[in-house]
């Protein structure tokens, strides 16, 4: 019953909500002395019973009502602390394994970040040297396209690097690219989150920042120079960071742990071979690849033709800006070797156990 129903009743015995059992009782028995001692008919204390007997079979609903929930309560708590028993026994009786210094997986190894990278990365480059350094080219054709594909990516163009050294990006933006790319930036930023990983996290913001800019802010022409700029650009950028992320742990699903490596070695191959290239180019030794893979030195629509023809660079801005570009990613890979082989990366947690 609910409170509109139960109030005349409560006027009849003269009480308030929130009544109890006895006081119920005290009430009706001294309100039928007064009606007999008054000689009041019948009726009345017949209505004076009635709405007594309705106060108390409303307390006892209330009160069973208030049992049934403590019940459900004791009984939630008690599987509750069954399944946090069971889980705690099998925690205890199987253990999640602990990686060996020596595991290859391993991203907490100091072991394994000092000495890996190195190693795979030195025999990435004896293998570019080598006969077998050909099996390789096609990766570097395709780090090439794809870093013709990233720029056209962050300006808002469709694009499709394609491994036979050809990328075909439209010259209209393209809404669909832009939120595609963004709503990608957004996974990664929830799966930071989700794994209290603060790398993901910061770097998903500081790519849709630069996406916004490029796509919204940076004029056609530039966007078109930055797009012939970007392959061999890519070359360097692209493959260092794949040498890079060797040390980032991603979500379990992908593998990394052994997938870095392959990523390490055609990264560190790529890379090796587009530095000592345009360090040869620097000195004289070679020169400036104009044209194209697929039409050969005379065609005039290759990257470099682009950059000299049509938007002005120098042969001397196009040599000294690759050259910057490939000493500002080694010195970008030192710090992160260094940072990770002397485990300062975990210093600031570290630090923070320490101050708590």
């Amino acid at each position: 019953m609910n409170e509109s129903e139960l109030e005349p009743s409560r006027v009849v015995l003269g009480v308030t909500p929130g009544t109890s059992r006895e006081d119920l009782k005290k009430a009706f028995l001294q309100k039928s002395y007064a009606l007999i001692r008054a000689g009041a008919p019948e009726e009345e204390r017949e209505r004076l019973r009635v709405a007594h007997d309705t106060l108390v079979a409303h307390l006892d609903t209330e009160e069973q009502r208030q049992q049934a929930e403590a019940l459900v309560q004791a009984e939630t708590g008690h599987e509750e602390a069954q399944i946090a028993r069971l889980e705690s026994a099998v925690d205890e009786e199987f253990p999640e394994p602990e990686l060996s210094p020596w595991d290859p997986r391993s991203f907490d190894s100091w072991r394994i970040n000092a000495f890996a990278p190195p190693l795979v990365a030195l025999l990435a480059i004896v293998m570019q040297k080598t006969i077998l350094g050909f099996l390789l080219t096609g990766f570097h054709v395709w780090v090439h396209e794809f870093g013709h594909a990233t720029i056209g990516w962050l300006t808002g163009h469709r694009a499709l690097p394609l491994p036979i050294g050809w990328t075909p990006i439209a010259h209209e933006k393209s809404n669909f690219v832009y939120f595609g790319i963004l709503f990608l930036f957004a996974l990664m930023f929830v799966a930071g989150a989700r794994e209290k990983k603060a790398w993901p996290m910061l770097l998903a913001i500081g790519l849709a920042l630069l996406q916004a800019f490029m796509t919204w802010q940076l004029p056609q022409t530039t966007a078109e120079m930055w797009i012939a700029f970007g392959g061999v650009g890519g070359e360097f950028y692209l493959a260092a960071a794949m040498i890079g992320l060797f040390y980032f742990q991603f979500p379990e699903k992908f593998h990394w742990g052994a997938c870095r490596y392959l990523f390490l070695f055609v990264g560190a191959a790529s890379f090796f071979e587009t530095y000592t290239f345009w360090k040869r180019v620097k000195h004289g030794d070679e020169g400036i690849p104009y044209g194209s893979m697929i039409n050969g030195e005379e065609d005039a629509g290759g990257d470099m033709n682009g950059l000299h023809d049509e938007f002005g660079w120098t042969q001397h801005d196009i040599i000294y800006t690759y050259n910057h570009l490939a000493d500002a990613c080694i010195v970008a890979l030192l710090a992160v070797y260094v940072i990770f082989a002397l485990r300062l990366d975990k210093l600031p947690a570290r630090l923070l156990s320490g101050w708590r």
